[in-house]
């Protein structure tokens, strides 16, 4: 392909380097230079097309040249342009988002910025537009898909496809490159507050961090310490008090206070006790948590940029759940998430429909892994909890009497073949709501009987479906605006009486099955959950690596 775009006619190339011997630069000169430039590293720049790396930033130059009439882009023979000098400001400023300017060869820009000969202005162009491809790729897609990393994150979609030319196509027609170049970014709330909480913790970092609090006895309100000045310091700089500490060692209510905020947006209990726990929390460096923001921009990167005018966003490391509308958060809720060996996957989908009083299809792995251990130990489990039992997985399977089977002779296999299937009613394992977007990891969210367990600051206890601390909250919010057919009080009423019906949505309602171990609010607060997964570990060391 390359061999074909590059085929001007090469005696007509002849003739204008000989016009332009020894005289003044010249933009015939320039397009000579790039041409024998590309001609000289086409063997560098196979088509990307039918790369093994299809997202390897340089494979595309010489396509992207070839296609844009073998000019340059970014500068002439008087030297940089305007687009230029936008892309270079954007580049070098693109720490403000987590991204590292360097690897968009900042450095060597800067080396070539002001050089006269056509060989460096080429050269400066050429790199310009490698820069542009590398930031614009990290910009839509994260830097974890970069083709600079060949880790694959688990539960992580393959790596997007990206079209290097048409993106600088329309950069190069942008009306205002600056504000094209800001698009490429997310510009939902999420990001724009966790990127403003960035600076906020780099200057933090630079103003000397905070003290260490010193490990030792756990603290109780009303209690003297001699920490309590260095704690109350500790709070003070990171924003969670605002006056001066006290000159009595006493942990008084006010300090109480902060410190429960300290705790619910550190994922601990808030109990208002200084403990191990939350000691260590306050000890976490402003370095690490710096870090931490930077791991979460990217994933927002990664995630789809617009999320919707009206959407659900789960955020399994924070163990809860908005409902947003118009960028306001209208609804909020804790959640119950999947346990480490069996992870609550993320991805994007859209809520089709509710289901009230719903039946409970146990999927395979649990009959095989748990209650064929239940059944050999007690054979009337199935019915003390409702469950029935069916030959197969078909729709024509006959339903079995529990009791009729020995259970002690059947295998982990054939249980697995077995369909299960529990009754609505009070003790079905889903509740009285399911919300369903069908999937292929076969996940939704629900309603629980077992609300003690939001209790609990870490909800890590389910088999990878989301439970819902109030469901009843989250069908108002998806049936808002058609509350005379569907109002509260039918749907409690419905309930009521045990008989499963579906009400399908107006109107597709995205959700976001997302992980934010780091989030910032639009008052400035940010809040770090416990990487339950140990994802950030993972990617930290694709981002960091170096």
């Amino acid at each position: 392909m390359l061999n074909a775009l590059l085929s001007i006619p090469f005696l007509l190339c002849i003739f204008l380097f000989s016009a332009e011997t020894g005289l003044a630069l010249t933009t015939e000169k320039l397009d000579l230079v790039l041409f024998d430039r590309l001609g000289q590293d086409r063997a560098d720049f196979s088509d990307p097309q039918t790369d093994k790396e299809p997202n390897n930033m340089r494979r595309w130059l010489a396509v992207i040249y070839a296609q844009t009439g073998l000019h340059p882009l970014w500068v002439t023979k008087d030297g940089h342009g305007e687009k230029a000098e936008i892309l270079f400001s954007v580049l070098k400023d693109s720490e403000m988002d987590g991204l590292i300017p360097e690897e968009y060869n900042v450095q060597r820009l800067t080396s070539l910025w002001n050089g006269k000969t056509a060989e460096e202005l080429i050269e400066l162009d050429t790199q310009l537009t490698l820069s542009f491809l590398m930031y614009a790729h990290d910009a839509q897609n994260g830097r974890v898909h970069s083709g600079r990393s060949e880790a694959v994150l688990k539960n992580s979609d393959k790596a997007p496809q990206f079209d290097g030319l048409t993106l600088v196509k329309a950069a190069l027609l942008a009306p205002d490159l600056k504000q094209f170049l800001a698009a490429l970014l997310p510009s939902h709330k999420y990001y724009r507050n966790l990127r403003a909480a960035l600076q906020r913790y780099r200057n933090l970092a630079a103003a000397g961090s905070w003290p260490l609090v010193k490990p030792g006895k756990t603290i109780h309100p009303g209690e003297e310490d001699a920490r309590i000045p260095t704690i109350w310091q500790r709070l003070r700089i990171e924003g969670f008090i605002q006056s001066e500490a006290p000159k009595t060692p006493v942990y008084d209510e006010m300090l109480v206070q902060a410190i429960n905020q300290f705790q619910l947006h550190h994922g601990l209990n808030k109990d208002g006790v200084i403990g191990k726990a939350t000691i260590t929390a306050m000890n976490i460096s402003v370095e690490q948590k710096i870090k931490k923001i930077i791991l979460n921009l990217d994933r927002w990167r990664s995630e789809p940029h617009d999320l919707g005018k009206k959407y659900v966003l789960v955020n399994v490391a924070g163990f809860t759940l908005e409902g947003i509308s118009n960028d306001t958060v209208i609804l909020e809720m804790g959640v119950i998430v999947g346990t480490q060996q069996h992870e609550t996957p993320l991805f994007t989908d859209q809520i089709q429909y509710i289901d009230l009083n719903p039946y409970w299809n146990i999927p395979p792995s649990i009959a095989r892994n748990e209650m064929l251990g239940e059944l050999i130990k007690n054979p009337y489990y199935l019915n003390s909890n409702h469950i029935r039992l069916f030959s197969d997985r078909t729709s024509e399977a006959r339903e079995i009497n529990s009791l009729s089977i020995n259970w002690k002779q059947v295998s982990p296999k054939k249980m697995g073949q077995f369909k299960l299937r529990q009754d609505p009613g009070k003790w079905n394992a889903l509740g009285a709501i399911k919300f369903v977007f069908p999937n292929s990891y076969n996940v939704y969210m629900h309603d629980t009987p077992a609300q003690s367990l939001f209790q609990h600051s870490k909800r890590d206890f389910s088999h990878g479906c989301i439970r819902l601390s109030n469901p009843l909250q989250l069908a108002e919010f998806l049936l808002d605006g058609s509350e005379a057919e569907w109002p509260t009080a039918r749907i409690k009423e419905t309930i009521t009486t045990g008989k499963r019906t579906i009400i399908r949505l107006p109107s597709l309602i995205p959700v976001h099955i997302t992980y934010q171990t780091a989030k910032s609010d639009q008052n400035g607060v940010t809040s770090f959950y416990t990487d339950i997964y140990d994802r950030d570990q993972q990617l930290e060391q694709i981002l960091f690596k170096e």
